[in-house]
């Protein structure tokens, strides 16, 4: 009965480990804009607008790892856009399905409101220049392709202010 006992304590010991290694495997990313935008080009204006009333992000992912393909991965900015010549607009930029992700960058399909109004549904684009460190100079873009206006129209980019990984 002791020997049985210890056996099935080994076992459980041994699995565990395997289960916390396991888990430990699983890196997560976050940055965050605050109020430090860069650009949004509109597609549909073909404007460039650089002056904002507010601009915000905050997005976060998984880096892939087995039996988790693709990597979870949430992005969300917006932002009141306007510049001399356009229109004044708030954007919100969302992110509705990863396909791909890595420490630097994610992959999947986009939405894109214009005054709460959708602009470009499930489009394919990239953020990318994710792994940079807070602060300074440092910023990610993110580039939508739109069905009508070609790819890498639509633009989204800004300082990162924060970042937490873990």
């Amino acid at each position: 009965m002791k020997k049985q006992t210890f056996l099935t304590f080994l076992i459980l010991m041994v699995v565990g480990l395997f289960s916390v290694s396991a888990m430990a495997q699983i890196k997560t990313r976050s940055v965050w804009t605050n109020n430090h935008g860069l650009v949004i080009r509109d597609a549909t204006t073909g404007c460039w607008y650089t002056g904002f009333s507010g601009f915000n992000m905050a997005t976060s992912w998984n880096d892939p790892t087995a039996g988790t393909v693709p990597a979870d991965a949430h992005f969300r900015g917006v932002s009141k856009a306007g510049v001399v010549g356009c229109t004044t607009y708030f954007y919100d930029f969302r992110l509705v399905a990863s396909t791909a992700t890595t420490d630097d960058q994610i992959d999947g399909q986009w939405d894109v409101y214009r005054n709460n109004v959708l602009m470009c549904a499930s489009c394919t684009g990239s953020a990318y220049g994710l792994s940079q460190a807070a602060g300074g100079v440092n910023y990610y873009k993110v580039y939508i392709d739109d069905p009508f206006f070609g790819p890498s129209t639509w633009l989204y980019s800004g300082y990162i202010d924060q970042r937490k990984d873990f």
